[in-house]
């Protein structure tokens, strides 16, 4: 009895040890947009690998240009490893609230694919779903394909294994496709990305409008100081399915 005690220990020690030495994947939490569709705001948080540093960042997005609203994002770091997470939490919505205010962002639209990165069986790189929950829509399904795209490792990058940048195309049930982003570079804003995988989809029609706002969360995934890390990345497009 004594041995299987000893050995139940330690097998709880081993398992933490694992969790040290994991890399940082940040979570992530969708706010939705504006009443028209014109912004859309999420946060991202997490714990950073090493430091043991709690973060938040907030991200508002313009869906028209896929750029970030301006004085966004919204990124705080409590450089204590013995504070809460919800400490940095609170902090980046303290700050992001004038501006989520603005823009009138509450919760809406429908999240319509979620692959969060502790699902195994997803494919990374497509998805096919249907922008609406309606039965008789069946037929009118819409395919996301990612691929990463080789591109020179930037500045800081060296010896940290190939960067990739990631092409992303869309295609609807008539078979009409366009292609929502195409790297030629890596901005310095993502770090040194050696992967990416489709993380969310998230779809709003505002009313009285014939289009709707599509946006996809992708996992960025980079090496970190103890392993893998991953962070989200937003990419937005209008459409009409209707």
């Amino acid at each position: 009895m004594a041995g299987a005690r000893l050995a139940v220990a330690a097998a709880f020690v081993l398992a933490g040890l694992g969790r040290v030495a994991a890399g940082d994947f940040a979570d992530r939490e969708i706010f939705g947009f504006s009443p028209d569709g014109g912004t859309f705001a999420f946060e991202e948080f997490g714990v950073q690998d090493g430091s043991g540093f709690p973060y938040a960042t907030i991200y508002v997005i313009d869906t028209a240009k896929d750029a970030w609203v301006s004085g966004t994002p919204i990124r705080v770091r409590i450089d204590d490893e013995t504070a809460p997470l919800s400490q940095a939490r609170s902090k980046a919505r303290a700050l992001a609230a004038p501006i989520l205010a603005r823009h009138g962002i509450g919760p809406g639209g429908r999240t319509v694919v979620s692959n969060p990165s502790t699902e195994l069986s997803a494919d990374p790189y497509a998805v096919r779903f249907l922008t609406e929950n309606y039965a008789n829509w069946g037929n009118h399904d819409w395919t996301l394909t990612l691929t990463p795209v080789p591109l020179p490792e930037p500045a800081g990058c060296e010896n940290l294994g190939p960067t990739q940048g990631f092409r992303l195309d869309l295609r609807n049930w008539l078979d009409e496709s366009w292609t929502l982003h195409d790297d030629t570079a890596l901005p310095a804003s993502r770090g040194c990305p050696q992967d990416y995988a489709i993380a969310d989809v998230i779809t709003y029609f505002p009313d009285q409008s014939p289009s709707g706002v599509m946006v996809v969360l992708i996992h960025v995934i980079s090496q970190g100081f103890e392993g893998p890390d991953r962070r989200f990345l937003a990419v937005s497009t209008q459409f009409t399915d209707r």
